[in-house]
């Protein structure tokens, strides 16, 4: 037999072989698209997104649970509707703009869609298109994919949200305004206290003042000395606190004033320059009340007054910068200083750092300083390096325009 006779028998041989194996992998490939095919519509049916099959004309070709819940029907009664039926009007040109977004065949839109029991609900709609929407035909159906989330909800927080960031800040006025009122009422609550308790006091200053006059014993006339001095310790601590009242109280005339002609009245009211060397540079101009300015202006060269009266060569230094739209004034002096652990109780009512020995007054000066300041809606803050080694106090103020 020759190689050519051999090679025929042996195809011949071997072609049932392999036109019995197409069988059997066809059977096998149509089982695994029948098993796959059953998952998907497994995932479709029960997936907890709405997802929705529309054709060209917009008719419902197939709907899972989701979307069938989220309408109110049962998913298999949506089927062969016009979805634009369950479509709020209001919604319709989102739907539509689809056709406007061929280069972009997927897209996601905010939609309201109206339930079968009249109400309506939020939903968030991610539309894909399953061909070239250019070049598709009639037969191409389906076209168009939806997955539909329902926001319903979402919406209904964004809206309150919304509502509640409308009236922020009307109520925050109007809380300002309530805590403005009742700091009003309070100060003035003390201004009336303070002017009540001067009645009495004067009394028991005038009828101390008789029994020391007259014949007493040595024991007795101790006595009325010390209810003389706590009489006296006490008046001061009312026209303390009638002074904190009036700088609460006064009326304000915010202008644009030149804090150089306003350092030059506080220098004169204080005498500060005689207690001390003052260098200064040019301040600037801000926007301020004269009247409270020279007020905090005169309180500080005190105060700085007091904290070097110890030192070999007292001085105070005073310059200005401006920061975007404040000016920030310093007063540097190289008095006695403070913990710095306590700057911040230091411009409290009667809150005093040192003894009266070494910083004589009711410490009130600095608590009216604060308010003005506060009032003018400007700032106030100190810091120091510690005992002996001086302060800065700093103001902040709006920059004149």
């Amino acid at each position: 037999m020759s190689s050519t006779e051999r090679s025929s028998t042996a195809a011949e041989s071997q072609a049932p072989a392999q036109s019995g194996s197409v069988p059997g992998q066809t059977q096998d490939t149509a089982s695994a698209l029948a098993a796959a095919r059953d998952s998907y519509r497994q995932l479709f049916e029960n997936a907890p997104v709405g997802y929705v099959v529309l054709c060209r004309s917009g008719v419902i070709r197939q709907a899972n649970q989701a979307a069938g819940a989220m309408l109110g029907l049962a998913s298999q009664q949506l089927e062969g509707q016009s979805f634009y039926h369950w479509l709020h009007p209001c919604s319709h040109p989102a739907l539509d703009d689809l056709d406007q977004r061929r280069t972009r065949p997927s897209v996601t839109v905010d939609l309201q869609l109206q339930r079968a029991d009249g109400q309506t609900c939020s939903a968030q709609a991610q539309l894909v298109a399953t061909e070239d929407l250019d070049t598709a035909s009639e037969q191409d159906e389906p076209r168009l994919l939806m997955a539909l989330t329902d926001i319903t909800a979402l919406k209904r927080a964004q809206g309150e949200l919304l509502r509640l960031n409308q009236t922020l800040e009307e109520r925050i006025e109007q809380r300002t305004a309530d805590v403005v009122g009742m700091a009003g009422e309070m100060e003035r609550f003390t201004q009336s206290v303070a002017h009540d308790l001067s009645g009495p006091l004067r009394h028991i200053q005038s009828f101390a003042g008789r029994l020391e006059r007259s014949d007493l014993s040595e024991a007795d006339r101790r006595a009325v000395s010390t209810i003389l001095a706590s009489a006296g310790r006490m008046n001061t601590l009312i026209d303390a606190l009638d002074q904190v009242a009036l700088a609460c109280n006064s009326q304000l005339s915010l202008m644009p004033i030149d804090l150089d002609r306003v350092l030059d009245a506080a220098l004169k009211s204080s005498g500060a320059a005689q207690r001390m060397t003052i260098c200064r540079s040019d301040l600037p101009q801000v926007l301020c009340d004269i009247q409270s300015m020279q007020t905090v202006l005169a309180q500080l060269l005190d105060n700085a007054a007091k904290a070097t009266a110890g030192s070999a060569e007292p001085s105070l230094d005073i310059s200005a910068e401006r920061r975007g739209n404040e000016v920030i004034i310093h007063l540097r002096d190289n008095g006695m200083g403070f913990n710095a652990n306590y700057r911040a109780h230091i411009f409290e009512v009667f809150r005093k750092l040192h003894p009266d020995r070494d910083f004589p007054g009711e410490g009130v000066g600095l608590s009216v300083v604060r308010r003005l300041m506060l009032r003018q809606g400007g700032r106030v803050w100190a810091d120091s390096a510690g005992a002996g080694e001086g302060a800065c106090f700093s103001l902040a103020l709006p920059a004149a325009p």
